[in-house]
């Protein structure tokens, strides 16, 4: 079964890890109120998401107060395909 959540971009920093490596863009998303998150909570939705992105074309994609859908379901515990 996947349930989907509806999430809002909250806030976006520049984190600083060492010298000569490049920032990572720490993405924040918090859950919003309202019908399409009836289907895990009942009242008012509590949640929050953050990513650190260290692609800067993926970053791009996340503006603060952009909406997005995120939906979990069930993944195995280890990837049948190991990279590489």
């Amino acid at each position: 079964m996947t349930v989907r959540a509806k999430f809002r971009v909250s806030a976006r920093r520049q984190q600083f890890v060492g010298d000569n490596i490049p920032p990572q863009e720490v993405i924040e998303l918090s859950a919003v109120t309202g019908d399409d998150n009836k289907s895990w909570s009942q009242y008012t939705p509590q949640g929050s998401i953050s990513m650190h992105v260290t692609n800067p074309e993926a970053s791009g994609r996340f503006p603060v107060g952009a909406y997005f859908y995120v939906d979990f379901s069930e993944a195995p515990a280890v990837d049948p395909k190991p990279a590489g």
